[in-house]
């Protein structure tokens, strides 16, 4: 597969308690290279209406065993921007809602975006699991 240019994403996310319609399970999250991307939920970019959505998957957490209602740091990869102009309107302090299906499942605040690759090549990951495993580091 040849590389999409694309962008990324690194949010503060918050998954909705099961209690407020959230997931019912927690996440395995973490950063190992066999859970890359393997979370796929889809996004509600600001401005859209409820229920409105785009794919984007989770490249890694910044935590593991992470359960409805926990707060965690996560990078997302945009998929399809040359389809969904909107991902280019997103800004850092941003609120993206994380979708399954139709249910919120966690609101993430965008603190920064940067140019990738899809499917992420090593220089994308080395730069995203530095800021997954320091929490204060500025962007990439």
């Amino acid at each position: 597969m040849e590389p999409i240019q694309t962008l990324a994403y690194g949010v503060e996310l918050h998954l909705v308690s099961t209690e407020d319609g959230g997931r019912s399970s927690g996440l395995l999250g973490g950063t190992a290279p066999e859970n890359r991307f393997t979370y796929r939920p889809n996004w509600g970019l600001p401005d859209w209406a409820d229920g409105e959505q785009t794919a984007g998957p989770v490249f890694g957490f910044s935590r593991s065993d992470i359960l409805p209602g926990d707060d965690t740091r996560a990078v997302l990869v945009a998929l399809f921007i040359e389809n969904v102009q909107a991902w280019h309107d997103v800004r850092a302090g941003d609120e993206l809602r994380m979708y399954e299906g139709s249910r919120i499942c966690g609101r993430a605040i965008v603190e920064w975006i940067a140019a990738a690759t899809w499917p992420s090549v090593e220089n994308d990951a080395g730069r995203f699991l530095a800021w997954l495993a320091e929490p204060r580091r500025d962007r990439p």
